[in-house]
């Protein structure tokens, strides 16, 4: 019998996979944000694919379940990864993706009938998810064409259409996956038992034996690529053979990378192939082969990047480009990047090979842009903006993937100076004795060199530092309402260090908004009581998504008279370009844009919720509370912003707001504290 999972099954399963003890049905339920009911039926459906999987669901009397299996776990984690289509409930993005491999691997255009009889699907259903491929494809500048005969196929460049196969083929299996199987798999049995798909242009041994090949090359040419760049070049190699096979080459080349070290490799290569390929093979693909080449070269250790000369890793058009972009940067963040030689390295490196991939639109796909936007927004964000400037020399619009990958050596640089110019003072209280706070003092610093610590053994002491402090770290509960206070062990355990970082994650988003709205220094700073009053709160609000939250937050902005309604569009487009970055704490979101000429003077304004919405974080959502800020003065707001920003840290005040519905109560509580 099949049994069909969708997404939050097979996600249960992971969870009971990597459990050693019971989870109860209630965790499983907070979880996912779903009631127990739900995740009962969900069990039902988990306990019987177990069973036919050679596995049991034990249920541990007040305790929950867990999986028993008489064979390792990571087995029945390998099954889970290859559930066949038929035994899948798809998701939207799945199903567009497996009906374009399907038009990829057949020889002939596929009339809806058979759409139908291969992916299990409704005719229905093929005919709808048919326009969602024509607007996918376009996207990789490819197009669905439609035969006299109303068969389907795809059209377009023979270079799009690979780098689209190559991408969706290690988004349906991921790269750590085809590592193993390539290292350790039986040469067939993965493919063959599961993703049947996938067989039909891609077979483990020779993917194998390609590997035992091109390792040989790298050493003999003194060539490194990392291990995702490495399945990638392997992975489009098969991806030629089947263009091969269905008479589709690539032809068009220019002279350029002729003598490289890479064309040189492309054609050792090229003797691995069988011979019925290499005798055949047209220069174009050669050609083509030398670009994957170029663009996957990295160092194998960080040593090798400091001993570097960037002369002898890239040729000038890519250090003048690099150098280029970091001018841009460095003026927005105000760090000198070239002062580091290791991380310049590894930009100038990844240029090397980025460069190239956006001038032949062979941009690669980012598996951590969601997480790289919501992690590092301000940095994203000013990271596009310095690229958007750089089209001339980029010959192409740049995407969100690469901006990502970018960024992420930006944040490296940006990491290593944010230490040094964001500390937080903070009183330590330890009413143990002088002995004890040696110990919890010097263990805060080990674990946290950016926070600037006071010692006590006496609480009174607090009236002395509260105005010079952003938070407490107490061995014992205090009588303290306006400044959070974090308890931890004298000892400070693993669980304390934890507390402490979610705090200091905290200061540090609403640190990201001070300088993401910062422009120009001067005037008297704001207070809090400056930018916000009794009329700009309300309670209670309704609104079905986040959008209509932010929405409703901003029109008493705009009704007001001190914003525009442009400003609301560009705090959404903000959320959707970046992510949920705007979450800066559970149930709270602060929204906020650039500032531009739709800001009329520094306000904010705060709404609560009848009913929490979603925003798409992992780690603070549902959303009750919304603020709207909006700054035109420069930095004249950023000590109203760390008076908020100290307000919501404490978890009282955000009872209290949560819990009245008389905004001047709300007001009077805000400009108080």
């Amino acid at each position: 019998m099949i049994f069909c999972l969708n997404s939050r099954q097979i996600e249960i399963i992971k969870m009971l996979i990597d459990s050693n003890e019971p989870i109860s049905i209630k965790n499983i339920a907070l979880n996912y944000g779903v009631t127990t009911r739900t995740i009962r039926y969900d069990i039902e459906i988990v306990e019987k694919w177990l069973n036919e999987n050679e596995s049991l669901l034990v249920r541990v009397p007040r305790k929950g379940i867990i999986i028993s299996t008489n064979f390792e776990k990571r087995k029945l984690l390998d099954k889970l990864k290859f559930i066949p289509v038929e035994n899948r409930v798809l998701s939207k993005s799945e199903k567009i993706k497996y009906l374009v491999l399907e038009l990829f691997t057949s020889e002939k255009p596929l009339s809806i009938e058979i759409l139908c009889k291969r992916l299990f699907f409704s005719k229905n259903t093929i005919m709808k998810i048919l326009k969602d491929v024509d607007f996918y494809l376009r996207k990789y500048k490819l197009l669905l064409h439609k035969s006299s005969k109303g068969g389907f196929s795809i059209g377009g460049k023979e270079e799009d259409l690979r780098r689209l196969i190559l991408t969706i083929t290690t988004e349906i299996i991921d790269y750590q996956t085809w590592i193993e199987m390539i290292r350790e798999g039986d040469d067939e049995l993965e493919i063959n038992n599961s993703l049947s798909i996938l067989k039909n242009f891609i077979s483990i041994k020779s993917m194998k034996n390609l590997s035992k090949c091109f390792i040989q090359i790298e050493e003999y040419n003194n060539y490194y690529i990392t291990d995702i760049n490495f399945v990638n070049l392997i992975l489009y190699i098969q991806i030629l053979y089947k263009r091969f096979k269905q008479g589709c080459f690539i032809k068009e080349y220019s002279n350029t990378l002729i003598g490289t070290t890479e064309y040189d490799m492309a054609i050792q290569l090229t003797y691995k192939m069988p011979s019925n390929i290499r005798s055949k093979l047209p220069n174009g693909e050669i050609n083509e082969l030398a670009k994957y080449i170029i663009e996957s070269k990295s160092f194998n250790t960080i040593n090798e990047l400091n001993k570097l000369s960037v002369s002898n890793i890239a040729d000038e058009e890519v250090i003048l480009i690099t150098d280029k972009l970091i001018s841009y940067i460095e003026e927005k963040i105000n760090i000198d990047i070239k002062s580091n030689k290791q991380l310049y390295n590894s930009l100038v490196l990844h240029m090397r090979s980025a460069i190239p991939r956006i001038k032949n639109n062979n941009q690669m796909s980012n598996i951590y842009l969601d997480e790289i936007k919501e992690n590092y927004p301000y940095i994203f964000q000013i990271t596009k903006e310095s690229v958007s400037k750089m089209i001339s020399e980029f010959h192409n619009e740049v995407s969100d993937d690469e901006i990502g990958y970018i960024a992420i050596h930006i944040r490296s640089f940006y990491e290593e100076n944010f230490n040094k110019l964001n500390y937080f003072n903070v009183l330590v209280v330890c009413q143990e004795g002088i002995s004890f706070l040696n110990i919890l003092t010097k263990k805060i610093k080990q674990n946290f060199p950016n926070l600037k610590l006071i010692g006590t053994c006496s609480v009174y002491d607090y009236e002395r530092y509260k105005d010079k402090i952003d938070f407490v770290i107490s061995t014992e509960m205090l009588n303290i309402k306006e400044i959070d206070v974090i308890i931890v062990s004298p000892f400070f355990s693993n669980k304390d260090i934890y507390s402490v970082n979610q705090i200091i994650e905290q200061f540090n988003k609403f640190r990201l908004i001070y300088k993401y709205n910062a422009q120009i220094i001067g005037g008297k700073p704001y207070m809090l009581k400056d930018i916000i009053d009794e009329g700009s709160i309300r309670t209670q609000v309704h609104a079905k998504d986040w959008k209509e939250a932010i929405t409703e937050a901003g029109n008493i902005l705009v009704e007001k008279d001190l914003i525009e309604s442009s400003y609301i569009d560009n705090m959404i487009k903000a959320v959707k370009d970046l992510g949920p970055y705007i979450v800066v704490m559970p149930g709270i979101a602060f929204a906020h844009s650039k500032p531009d000429e739709s800001i009329k003077k520094t306000c904010v304004s705060m709404i609560t919720l009848k009913e929490p919405v979603e925003f798409g974080s992992k780690e603070n959502d549902p959303v009750r509370i919304v603020f709207v800020f909006a700054a035109h003065d420069g930095n004249r707001h950023i000590l109203a912003l760390q008076d908020l920003a100290k307000f919501l840290s404490v978890d009282e005040n955000v009872k209290f707001l949560l819990n009245t519905e008389d905004p001047s109560e709300i007001y009077k509580k805000l400009i108080s504290d």
